[in-house]
């Protein structure tokens, strides 16, 4: 995994060859580090269920006493390289199977050890979950240093059916989720969240997935089908001491598997409700020391969006002058094709490199912006990236690219909008471990340059910009029981001054299943291009929409205490409070905002009422998340969790209406049901309270509203699996933004064939 930002140009910058210079520099010490490593050899093998005899995927194998580490592919199989010469113990871990150590495994310099590995059914191990993200090495959940919640590979797999990322974290601790269309989602946590929110950084294999001119997500511009997303990582509260900008109220971190974790054919054909269908075939092998995967598909389905040229609109709180449209909604089937390639090498033992790439074209999603909704009628998303691993460092680069081909429509306005954006980004990581693994560092630099143009039609400028990012993080194990974090990064750019992102944090293990944690962060969100260069006039109506160049970054302080532990190896319980101290606090698009515009301007020959953007002063936010993961037994599983928010505003704008848009509170409960003949079900209930809205043009309220998810699978044969996915199941018609759709039942039938 790697979180990387990269340049690609072929002249260099003077910030882009200090750049250069200080990644060779960094890559000649590691080169120097290496070449005076002690000799080393692997461990490789296969992980059994004991009473079933079939392969396990998805194993944690470590090497006691180090830090080396490896997953069994869905072969089973493992390999662990680099590792120093000497005896180890080897412990194997998956939820559901008791944790096995294997001892007494001999290292030879240049040899392999081989060992078959048996694990026995249990109710439950969750103190097996790994994460990484939340510190950027691998790491028990119950010692990660910040508020994480998983999705493993079953998990989506039982769940991707809708087709939807979003829908997988929509019961996760925290989380505000709210849709509009099939693929206009806005993630959030703890509070503030908007038609455009951007709080949440998103990253897929260390590439940031979100779009140059609006810095938030186009969720149906993924090139991989849900099904072949390996693991998703939610990391709750600020986090830009390692990330960066943007990382204002966590990262999504998701991970895919290697060609060699998923080695041959697999189909997926789905259908269902609103006249959807979805298409899928991957295909990954190996050749000697060479693994490739590709996959490609299409995704097309009816929206629930409607037209709004004349009233009645679909429910009460519209109003007509802002919120009444000027174009007809094209009613085309919102679809995605998509494709992508990977090709892995393995260097040696203990480093490989990888080469992907892919291309979407999405079409007809209509989703809410601070002017009202736009209709996206095609835009292609092109992407590549290269990057080179071993167990010291990680050097990668990445570009994404988005061109309209053909025109967005502002359906507000009936205006036509363009964009065509591109964005590299080069990233160098080092870590290392010393003092027999008590003092573990992570270090990195990154650089990022991206171009965004709108042919005038969003923006008067086309504008290129860069930014530079250097962190570094030093974990000490203090005693056996308790650790120190503390991290820092400094960002600059030439959008924003430049910032100083801290972290501290303590966790104390008095037993390997509870822990308790205590955390300080700070974090900034950078204003967009929208926010900062936005012109759009109104053709028919005396409004002119506005950016702010003048805009400072938006800043969060976050103070967090968390208690993750595990009783009787069957309930696992994780409890999170947190306060944050945000300031300049961006606006949403509003009138009086910008003290650049206090009135009534006249703009392109007309006298205009001007909606902006402004900083809006102090906020304060606090609330707890409680988590419950109950294993009844081995097939029975319940899961609930409840989230409690509240805010006061000490300074704001007074012409600002400033909502978290957020409820006080929400639960989420469900069942779920896993046999090992192939049958699984689970039952979810989400439940959400009222709460008032306010973002751009839009302001109303959010009515309460219960949702009942189901699922089901069953594994015909070893080959063939067939699926059932129903959002909604009681067809409660709601809408979860103020101006969105109304959303009803959506039922998913899926057929999934591998070879």
């Amino acid at each position: 995994m790697f979180h990387g930002e990269r340049r690609k140009t072929i002249h260099m910058t003077k910030p882009s060859r200090l750049f250069f210079c200080a990644t060779t520099v960094v890559l000649s010490l590691t080169l120097g580090l290496d070449l005076r490593a002690q000799s080393t050899g692997s461990i490789s093998g296969k992980v059994i269920d004991e009473a079933t005899g079939e392969s396990l995927p998805s194993v944690n194998i470590t090497v006691k006493g180090a830090t080396v580490g490896a997953s069994s592919d869905e072969s089973g199989k493992f390999s662990i390289t680099n590792i120093p010469t000497g005896t180890y113990t080897l412990v194997a871990s998956l939820i559901g199977h008791i944790t096995k150590e294997i001892p007494s495994i001999e290292v030879r310099t240049g040899e392999t050890a081989t060992r078959t590995i048996y694990l026995k059914d249990e109710t439950v191990q969750v103190g097996g979950v790994v994460v990484f993200g939340a510190s950027f090495r691998r790491e028990r959940i119950t010692e990660a240093p910040s508020a994480v919640s998983t999705l493993e590979p079953d998990d989506i797999r039982l769940n991707a059916g809708q087709g939807q990322l979003p829908k997988l974290l929509e019961t996760t601790p925290g989380v505000d989720i709210a849709q509009n269309g099939l693929y206009d989602f806005n993630i959030n946590t703890r509070g503030f969240n908007s038609s455009l929110t951007r709080r949440l950084l998103v990253l897929l294999d260390g590439r940031d997935l979100s779009i140059v001119f609006l810095g938030a997500q186009e969720w149906n511009g993924l090139s991989v089908p849900i099904e072949d997303l390996g693991k998703i990582e939610l990391v709750r509260g600020p986090g830009s001491a390692l990330y960066g900008a943007n990382a204002f109220n966590g990262v999504i971190n998701i991970i895919t598997p290697s060609p060699k974790q998923i080695v041959g054919t697999k189909l997926t054909v789905a259908g269902g409700q609103l006249s959807t269908f979805r298409g899928d075939v991957r295909y990954a092998g190996t050749s000697g020391r060479w693994s490739y995967k590709l996959n490609f598909g299409r995704f097309q389905g009816d929206t629930w969006s409607v037209s709004r040229l004349n009233p009645p609109f679909e429910y009460d709180g519209f109003v007509y002058f802002l919120n009444s449209e000027t174009r007809p909604l094209n009613t085309n089937p919102v679809a995605s094709t998509y494709g992508s390639a990977r090709l892995d090498y393995d260097i040696d033992d203990n480093a490989v490199a990888t080469a992907e790439g892919g291309l979407t074209q999405v079409e007809n999603e209509v989703y809410i912006t601070g002017i009202g909704r736009v209709q996206v009628t095609r835009a292609l998303k092109p992407w590549g990236r290269i990057s080179y691993n071993d167990d010291h460092s990680t050097v990668q680069v990445w570009a994404s690219g988005r061109n309209s081909t053909e025109p967005q429509y502002s359906l507000s306005t009936g205006l036509q909008l363009h964009e065509t954006s591109f964005t590299s980004q080069g990233d160098y990581q080092y870590h290392l471990s010393v003092l027999d693994d008590r003092v573990f560092i992570t270090s990195g630099l990154s650089y990022r340059y991206q171009t965004t143009d709108s042919r005038g039609t969003l923006m008067l400028d086309k504008h290129k910009d860069n930014m530079t990012g250097i962190y570094a993080q030093l974990e000490y194990k203090l005693t056996d029981q308790m650790k120190a974090v503390a991290a820092s990064r400094w960002d600059r750019s030439t959008l924003y001054p430049s910032q100083i992102s801290p972290k501290v944090a303590v966790v104390w293990s008095p037993h390997k299943d509870h822990s308790l944690r205590a955390t300080y962060n700070k974090a900034f969100q950078a204003p967009n291009y929208s926010e900062q260069f936005l012109y759009v006039l109104h053709p028919t109506r005396a409004l002119a929409y506005l950016g702010n160049s003048t805009l400072t970054v938006e800043k969060i302080s976050g103070y967090e205490v968390g208690y993750k532990g595990i009783f009787n190896n069957a309930l696992f319980v994780t409890v999170d409070a947190y306060y944050n101290e945000l300031k300049d606090f961006i606006t949403d698009l509003a009138p009086g905002v910008n003290p650049s515009y206090a009135g009534q301007e006249f703009i392109g020959g007309t006298l205009r009422t001007v909606w902006s953007y402004g900083n809006a002063g102090k906020v304060t936010e606090s609330g707890f998340e409680l988590g419950l993961n109950y294993y009844l037994s081995d097939d029975w599983i319940l899961n609930s969790n409840y989230s409690l928010f509240g805010f006061s505003i000490i300074e704001k704008n007074p012409n600002d209406v400033l909502l978290p848009n957020a409820p006080d509170f929400k639960m989420n409960g469900g069942i779920t049901y896993r046999n090992a003949n192939g049958y699984e079900a689970g039952v979810t209930v989400k439940y959400v309270p009222s709460f008032d809205w306010a973002a751009g043009i839009y302001q109303g309220r959010i009515l309460a509203y219960t949702l009942v998810n189901l699922v089901a699978s069953y594994k015909l044969t070893p080959n063939i699996q067939f699926g059932l996915n129903v959002s909604n199941l009681l067809d409660r018609e709601h809408y979860e933004i103020f101006g969105g759709s109304l959303l009803k039942r959506r039922a998913i039938g899926t057929v999934t064939m591998t070879l």
